[in-house]
Parts: structure tokens; C-alpha cells; sequence
């Protein structure tokens, strides 16, 4: 059969995965070697002039030329930007293969640096590749676009994923919202090229068998194999109305993630084209050469926006608890940014170390590949932890960043006085209220008085509880980035009287008598109100309200969707923790999930006052030992803040804990941040996309024609959106009604068959907020979602 098909273009790599085979720093190390040893061997070959054969090698990631450059010695630096220069390394400008918890602010400052790095050398990177990963958030090709990167090779894996635009091997143009093109090359799996026979192997892979049949075990030669397997897929290819005249496939060395450079396969090569060369030629090339032999016959590929959603985004679902330590530290730093701009101080080993690491800890390789399989092997313990650590690392130079911007402006570390001055600066660009709120270690603080020092007006204040003393409450209104004052003093103990004419409270001091002196408490039991919100419930029905008192419309959802009540979702395991999560697919639960939502059996009133209220409302959940939603209420801001606190229990059934955020307000529009840009889940992503859940950078925000709603999900960005139940998988279609689904808080999950965290045990609270504001435009909205995230920073400075 004569095909259109006449040339292979092969690229050689390595995929980059920080951990999974090995433990992080020894995969690091090994990386590094695999490129000393990629230039030992083409410098050597180009040297004795027995390179004809073509042998060249591309670093997948840069983070990996990072560390070689670290351990090299200047001859090797040397030779290996001028095997760059000659076509024979090939470079990519994505950092690391991330999901999309990336810091893209950073991202884009390391990329930058990369492009320095080359330029000294006379090497400008215009290329990029990924492996493994079924996409990349919008902020992470943002960065790319603002460093000249013009071309990026993907290799989508379809384990629990898909590849977009409903057909792998097609170009396509990825389009900004400035106008700014990247060509993608929609690829096959990276280890294509082993299932074809590239790189022989006797035991044959199951991606083999997947592509070719199991016949592959018998003893024919391995060139025939290769020939045979590449000709049934270019037969595929063209029958399927493939129209180019190239083939593209990735390979390792081995079939194994972070394999090293294998030089057989510039002989077999050679020798596939010495013997099939007149019907199709095969050749090695780097990501360069690739962008330089296609882009023209490409140049008519069509261009798409939006988002290539990362089905495998429900890994930070596994590690609940880290992922909330990873999100403070990335919400530090960014206070620390608003704090430079009025210290003028940037302390640029402390950004590095927290920028390293957040980018480390959002890498996509959570742990060990034995994970699931055999959770008690201590290799999994180890990359546990050390993944971990790279989160605490990044939150711990973030942390420090504030306490020396905090220091700078006028912190005295000390929070014992019982009068004193505290200083609240505030880190929005807007006019603001906020609440101000700062605590005194001591066992006793009766009563305080709080005076703004300029305007000498009194505060409102609230004292209640915190975990080292008293905490202080008021509301201030800031202008953009001020700074302000407050002097505090301590009170005597207001006098209680306990009985009076009035019939409001008894001699037990319960306060349930309808009366008009005090017209809240009795109340409180049964629901909270302000100007915009009214919550009730009651124990053993649960959520029964959830108005906006502003536009006179009930919020509240029935069901599964009930606001402010967690569900429990399990599918047993019946076929083995491996098997059964293998069968659901693309599907988050098995066919036999059951869901269970939390029953209310208990309200406590954790505090009541002059600036908010505050009330437990505790609720019997399937699988956990305690599981209550905080709810608290500020009495003169259009504002809520909730928290879920939970006690997971240990299980290797396939779970999820969802907390509903779904509104019933049917002509809203959905909005979150995907990587610093706004999207609408469901209509702003490239065709053939996941639909099923969502990264987003801080929340979500709904748009109706009277007014915007802002929902931020400080510590849990994983949100799930459709029905609760297994489904066929509809892959995205743009349509409008995609963006009408009902959406849940994604809190946790432990649905991955090998490298995610098994084990969601454990104590932890997962805080949100919602917020009425004047409707205006969607990037309006995500600044304000953004401004809630900071906030006002506040301590004692005097």
C-alpha cells in the first residue's frame, strides 16, 4: 500500500517525573545525569564522526537542565549549549510538568530567567513540550507566550483522561486573550514510540498490546515488528483522514518514566531506513528541528481559546491537608508582594525558596507508583513526606517573608500588653470595609476599647475566643493600600444583671422568649440574619433556607446540593483497591456508589455580639468521626465566612467528600480563575476538554443581571460540577447549559489507582466565604475574590 505518510519524526527524551519511580532527590540526580550522559555520547559520536547515525536527545523539562547546570563542569556547559546550537539537544520551556496549582506569577519569572540563562549563550528557547499530563492551565501558557515561546508538543496520557479536541496528532493554534498564538501539536502518549518497537524489548508493554494486539510475543524480527506496527498505524492515520505527510511519536530509552538516553535507536534508525527507507524514512529530531519541519504545513491549523482542563487536577483531592498548608503559602506570598509596595524591601533568597518549592509541590507526580497497591511500603511513606516537605518549605519562606515585612512596618512581636496599638494595613487596590481582627495572649481581657488614632472614633468591638488568648474584632474602612492605627485599652468587666422587668431571659439563663429586648438570641437556634442573608435550619432536617434578603430570592437548593451541608460519597471495594478504581474511568465513583448526605443533630452558638455571630451546626456524616460547618455571620457586612471541620476515618473504599456551593439562581453565570485567568467552566475551554471538575485559583463567582456573588474556597480548590452519581462522560461542547450545572467543593478524594495518597484520615478545617457586591465585570469580580484571599494584615505595633 502506498501511503501519503513519508517521513517519522522521533523524539527522544526522558519524561520528567519528581518521584514515582524513586525517591524525588534520586530521580533529580538521575535526570541530571541522563543529560550528562546525552552529551558524553554526542559529543563523542560528533568527535570521532560516528554520529551519522543521528542520535539527538531533548530535555522535557527545563528544571532538569536546571539541575545539570548546577552539577556540571564549564566544559560540559560548554559542549552542551553547543550541542543546542548544532540541533542536536533539543530545549523546552516548560519547567516542570505541573498541574494546575503552579504559582504562574513565579512560573513566568523562572521561565524569563531561562530565556536569560540561553541568551548568554547564544540560544534562544522557542519550544516547548510536555508529557504525561492531559493539559496545562492558561496561566502556564501565558507564561510561555510572555517568553517567546511560539511552539508546544504535547503528549496527553488518556489514564482518567482524554486529549482534546476529540482526536489525537492535530495541530491546533492556542490563542490568549491578547491575541497571542502558540502552535500545538496535539500529540500521542509519550511512550508511543516503544509501543511501535523503536526501542526493542522481548517483554512486550501493555501499550503494545493496546495499539497492536497481543500477537506481538512471537519471535519475529524486531525491525519486521516495528514496520509492521508502524504500518498498521499509518494505515489508521490516513483512514481516518490524517492529511499530513510526517508522522510524530515521542520515545524513552526504556519503557519507564525518567529513563535514561538510549543510542540504539539511532541504529535502528539507521537500519529501518537502509531497509524501508524508499516507502517511509525515519529520523530523530529535536523540539526546534520539529517546530521548523512542520510549522508551515500547519500554518492553516484552527485557532481555539479557553482552557485544556487537567483531568488529572483530582489528585490534590488526596492530600487535603497539605494542599490547604500549600494554598496559605501561596496566599502569604502574595500579601508579601502588597507589603513590598510599601516597604520597598524584597527579599529575593526568601521569594526563590518559596518559588522553588511551590513549584516542586505542584509538580503532577504526587507519590510513589506503589502507593495504592502497597501503601505500607516504606518508599511510599518517604515520597509522602517529601512531598510534603515541599509545601511546608515554600509556606515556611513565605511565612518568614511576612514577618519581616510585618517587622519592617512596625511589628513589635510582642502580643502580651493589654493596651496598646495595633496597625491594620490593608493589601487592596479598592476602598474597602474589612474586618480587623488581632489577639492578646492572656487567661483575661473583660472588655476593650478600640479608637481609630486619626479620626478618634470609637470602634464597635467584639472579644471571643482564640487558641493563645482573647481575639478583638471591628470593622474599618480602608482606603486603597492605607495603613491605619488603632489604640486599644482595656475596660472593667461590663456589669450583667441578670434579672429584670423584662421577660427576655431565666434564673438558668437560656434565652428562648420571643421579646423585643433582645430580638436575636432567641433566634439563634434556629437560623441568623442580616441585611442580605437569612440561614435556617432545623435539627433532623437540616438547611431548610438560604435567602438573599438584597434581591428576595431563595438560594437555597433540595438535595444533594443543599448549601452548607457535606456529603459523603463511597463506592466498596469488591474487585481489589486497584481494579476498582481502574473501572470507573473517567467517572469519579463506580456504578455502585452510594452518597450520603450529613444529618443535623446539633446547633451551638459559638458566639454572638455587636460585629457577627457565630454557630456550630454539627452533623452525623458516613465516614467520619466528627463533621460540623461553622458558620459565621457579620452583622454589617453583606458577607459570610464558613468553615467544614472534619475528623476523617481511614478506609481503602473509594471516597469523596463534597461540600455543595451550588446556588440556586438558574440564570447566573459561572465563573473561576484557571492559572490567573477567568474562564467559564463548561463553555471557555478547547473542545473534547474535562468538564467534570475544576482547578480554580480562588473560588468561584456567580453573575446574575442584579448582582455579583463571590464564593472563595480559601483552602480547597478542587471543584466538582454535575450530578452525583456515575455517568457517561460528556466531554466538552461549549454549550451554555454546560456552565448551569450545580457545583460542589471537591474537599477530598482518594479515587487514583497508583501514585495518589490512598488515606484521607486525619483533622483539619476547610474555610470559604460568600459575598453580595454590586454586579460589574467578571474581572472586577476575581480581584475582589483575589482581595478576600489577602485581606488586612494586622498586628501590634506598639
Amino acid at each position: 500500500m502506498a501511503h501519503k505518510i513519508r517521513e517519522v519524526y522521533i523524539v527522544h527524551h526522558s519524561h520528567t517525573d519528581v518521584g514515582y519511580t524513586d525517591l524525588q532527590e534520586q530521580v533529580i540526580y538521575n535526570q541530571a545525569n541522563n543529560i550528562r550522559r546525552a552529551v558524553e555520547l554526542i559529543a563523542d559520536g560528533l568527535e570521532k564522526g560516528t554520529n551519522q547515525k543521528g542520535l539527538k536527545w531533548n530535555c522535557e523539562t527545563w528544571y532538569c537542565v536546571e539541575q545539570f547546570l548546577k552539577v556540571a563542569t564549564k566544559e560540559e556547559k560548554k559542549t552542551f549549549f553547543d550541542l543546542v546550537k548544532k540541533n542536536s539537544i533539543g530545549l523546552s520551556a516548560n519547567y516542570l510538568n505541573f498541574n494546575d496549582l503552579a504559582d504562574c506569577e513565579y512560573l513566568t519569572e523562572k521561565i524569563h530567567e531561562m530565556q536569560e540563562v540561553c541568551a548568554e549563550e547564544g540560544v534562544t528557547v522557542k519550544t516547548a513540550m510536555f508529557a504525561d499530563i492531559n493539559g496545562i492551565s492558561m496561566g502556564q501558557r501565558d507564561a510561555m507566550l510572555a517568553n517567546g515561546v511560539e511552539f508546544l508538543y504535547t503528549n496527553i496520557h488518556t489514564h482518567h483522561g482524554m486529549y482534546p479536541l476529540y482526536q489525537n496528532q492535530k495541530p491546533y493554534f492556542w490563542e490568549n486573550e491578547d491575541g497571542k498564538r502558540l502552535l500545538v501539536w496535539s500529540g500521542e502518549h509519550y511512550n508511543l514510540g516503544n509501543a511501535l518497537g523503536i526501542v526493542f524489548n522481548k517483554n512486550v508493554n501493555f501499550m503494545t498490546e493496546n495499539y497492536f494486539g497481543k500477537a506481538q510475543g512471537d519471535v519475529a524480527e524486531p525491525l519486521e515488528k516495528l514496520y509492521s506496527n508502524l504500518t498498521a498505524s499509518m494505515e489508521e492515520y490516513e483512514e481516518n483522514g490524517y492529511p499530513y505527510d510526517f508522522y510524530i511519536t515521542s520515545v524513552s530509552g526504556v519503557f519507564s518514566d525518567n529513563a535514561p538516553i538510549n543510542p540504539a535507536i539511532a541504529d535502528t534508525v539507521a537500519l529501518f531506513n537502509e531497509k524501508y527507507g524508499e516507502e517511509v524514512t525515519m529520523r530523530m529530531v529535536t523540539l526546534q528541528e520539529l517546530y521548523d519541519l512542520i510549522r508551515d504545513k500547519v500554518a492553516d491549523a484552527p485557532v481555539y481559546r479557553g482552557a485544556i482542563n487537567d483531568w488529572w487536577g483530582n489528585g490534590v483531592g488526596s492530600t487535603p491537608y497539605a494542599v490547604k498548608h500549600y494554598k496559605e503559602a501561596v496566599r502569604l506570598n502574595r500579601i508579601c508582594d502588597r507589603l513590598e509596595e510599601k516597604t520597598g524591601v524584597h527579599n529575593a533568597e526568601l521569594v526563590k525558596a518559596y518559588g522553588d518549592n511551590s513549584l516542586l509541590y505542584a509538580e503532577h507526580t504526587w507519590g510513589h507508583s506503589a502507593t495504592v497497591t502497597n501503601p505500607y511500603d516504606t518508599m511510599v511513606t518517604n515520597l509522602d513526606m517529601r512531598k510534603n516537605s515541599y509545601a511546608s518549605k515554600a509556606h515556611e519562606a513565605a511565612a518568614m517573608r511576612k514577618n519581616e515585612q510585618c517587622h519592617l512596618l512596625g511589628d513589635i512581636l510582642r502580643y502580651y500588653n493589654l493596651s496598646g496599638k495595633v496597625k491594620a494595613v490593608s493589601t487592596s487596590h479598592e476602598k474597602r470595609v474589612f474586618p480587623v481582627e488581632f489577639y492578646v495572649e492572656t487567661m483575661n481581657l473583660p472588655a476593650v476599647k478600640v479608637t481609630d488614632d486619626k479620626t478618634n472614633e470609637v470602634m464597635e468591638v467584639q472579644l471571643s475566643t482564640h487558641p493563645r488568648g482573647v481575639l478583638v474584632s471591628f470593622l474599618a474602612e480602608f482606603e486603597p493600600m492605607e495603613e491605619k492605627t488603632f489604640t486599644y485599652e482595656e475596660q472593667p468587666a461590663p456589669a450583667h444583671t441578670l434579672f429584670t422587668r423584662t421577660a427576655w431571659v431565666g434564673a438558668e439563663r437560656v434565652r428562648d422568649i420571643i421579646n423585643t429586648y433582645d430580638t436575636e438570641s432567641y433566634k439563634l437556634p434556629y437560623g441568623m440574619e442580616n441585611d442580605s442573608f437569612k440561614i435556617s435550619w432545623k435539627v433532623g432536617e437540616g438547611i431548610t433556607s438560604f435567602y438573599n434578603k438584597k434581591t428576595e430570592v431563595e438560594m437555597c437548593k433540595p438535595g444533594l446540593e443543599t448549601f452548607f451541608t457535606p456529603v459523603y460519597e463511597c463506592t466498596k471495594i469488591r474487585k481489589g483497591v486497584y481494579e476498582e478504581r481502574r473501572l470507573i474511568g473517567r467517572n469519579i465513583r463506580g456504578l455502585h456508589a452510594e452518597q450520603y448526605q450529613g444529618d443535623l443533630k446539633d446547633v451551638k452558638v459559638l458566639d454572638h455580639g455587636p460585629v457577627f455571630t457565630r454557630v456550630e451546626l454539627v452533623f452525623d456524616l458516613e465516614g467520619t468521626y466528627y463533621s460540623s460547618v461553622i458558620i459565621k455571620m457579620y452583622n454589617k457586612l453583606p458577607k459570610i465566612e464558613f468553615s467544614y471541620h472534619i475528623a476523617k476515618t481511614l478506609s481503602e473504599d473509594i471516597e469523596s467528600v463534597f461540600l455543595p456551593l451550588a446556588l440556586n439562581l438558574p440564570d447566573a453565570e459561572v465563573s473561576i480563575q484557571n492559572g490567573g485567568v477567568a474562564m467559564r467552566p463548561g463553555i471557555d475551554q478547547l473542545p473534547g476538554t474535562n468538564m467534570e471538575y475544576y482547578l480554580a485559583d480562588e473560588g468561584l463567582i456567580y453573575r446574575t443581571k442584579d448582582q455579583t456573588i463571590l464564593v472563595n474556597t480559601f483552602d480547597t480548590p478542587l471543584l466538582y460540577m454535575g450530578a452525583m452519581e456515575s455517568h457517561p462522560i460528556l466531554l466538552c461542547d461549549n454549550r451554555e447549559e454546560n456552565n448551569k450545572r450545580p457545583v460542589y467543593s471537591w474537599i477530598m478524594n482518594n479515587t487514583w489507582e497508583t501514585n495518589f495518597k490512598m488515606d484521607l484520615s486525619g483533622f483539619s478545617e476547610f474555610r470559604y466565604g460568600v459575598e453580595i457586591v454590586d454586579n460589574g465585570s467578571v474581572k472586577e469580580g476575581m480581584e475582589r475574590l483575589s482581595d478576600n484571599d489577602k485581606g488586612v494584615v494586622t498586628f501590634i505595633c506598639g
